[in-house]
Formats: structure tokens, sequence, C-alpha cells
């Protein structure tokens, strides 16, 4: 294809790749192992915005961002059937805020005040979407498996919900945090120190 033509010929003619996520990471260092470095994506924190509390939540609130050009890349009418069979379940326990469409300002102001962020399921790792929202407190539903904390050098949190691409496993992991609500306050807490460690643009621009 064009695409994968244009990528081959800027890897072999740059000076060096820097890999973002770990999917980038281990497409390229084996091709071009003397000029691959990964160096995490950069997120701007804003200290003491977001404070997390003890308090126990009436509803959980559920945030899922549609845009259906991506859906199916993403995974999102996946995720949307299971988060609207949550809601249906638990009415008293699950609250959904869907977004769809909307300018981003209006997205990141209608994401604020919820606690769980749906983003996507194929994914090994979170991207700019799922780190912003962690950053603000929200618990993200995304890609989270091992080796994306291992090339992180992460051995302590595990903040991020990681779910299979079907629709059983994502209404599961949903259904133990409506459950168990107790768990999403240190969720909150564990989600902005994660992206304090890994990915403040300060942090960041350093590395580079």
């Amino acid at each position: 294809s064009i695409k994968r033509d244009v990528s081959k010929y800027v890897a072999e003619t740059c000076d060096g790749i820097i890999s973002c996520l770990y999917e980038y990471d281990v497409a390229y260092r084996p091709f071009f192992p003397e000029k691959t470095t990964f160096i995490p994506l950069p997120i701007e924190m804003k200290e003491g915005e977001h404070p997390i509390t003890h308090m126990m939540l009436q509803k959980v609130r559920f945030f899922i961002g549609i845009n259906r050009d991506r859906t199916e890349l993403k995974g999102t009418d996946i995720m949307l059937r299971a988060l609207e069979r949550i809601v249906k379940d638990y009415p008293d326990r699950a609250e959904m805020v869907k977004a769809e469409s909307v300018p981003f300002a209006e997205y990141i102001e209608m994401m604020k005040d919820c606690d769980v962020l749906l983003d996507q399921i194929y994914s090994y790792t979170p991207a700019m979407n799922a780190l912003q929202a962690m950053s603000q407190g929200l618990v993200a539903v995304s890609g989270g498996e091992e080796e994306n904390y291992e090339i992180l050098g992460e051995k302590e949190l595990r903040p991020i919900i990681n779910v299979q691409p079907e629709e059983e496993d994502i209404y599961n992991q949903l259904k133990q945090l409506v459950l168990h609500p107790e768990r999403i306050p240190q969720l909150k807490r564990d989600s902005i120190e994660y992206v304090r460690r890994h990915h403040d643009s300060i942090k960041v621009a350093q590395r580079y």
C-alpha cells in the first residue's frame, strides 16, 4: 500500500525513529534497532485541578466518545453495546454520558465530571485520549497489557482497565466497577500518578 511504502521510505532515510507507543516500538525496532528510541507521549499536567476524594459514588458515570468514522477501528461499537447493557441492568448504579461528533472543547467539558472513560479495545497501550482522561482523574478502559507497563519500566501501578475485544469481557469488567465503586477513588489517583510518572510533558521534552 502507499502508506506502507511511504512509512518504509521515511524510516529508511531518517536519522532517528522515536516510538511513542509499545505498538510502534515493536514494529520498528526489529528492522531499525540502531536508530529506534522509545519516548512516551507527552501530556500537560495541571496540578491540583482534579482532587480525588474517598466519597462513595452514588452512580458510576461512564463516558464514551463516538466518532462514526473510527468506531470499528477503536471498537467503540462493541464497548457501547456493553455499556448500554450495564446501564440497563444497573440503572441505580451506572450512568452513561455519550459524546457523539462534538467539538473537542465540548468533549473535554462533558468528560470532566465522569469517572470512567471507555476508549479503545484493540491496543496494547493507552494513547492520547485515554492519557488525557487519566491525567484528569478518570479511570481508562483501554489497552493495558503487561507489555505496556514493561516498556515504561512501571513495576507498581496498574490503573488501566485492560479489556479483551469481546462484548462479554467488557461487560464483566464494567460490572466489577459498578459493583465495587470503592475501588474507583484509588484507581483515579493511580491514573493521575501514572501519567505524572511517565507522560508529564516536561519529562518527555527533556528526553527529546
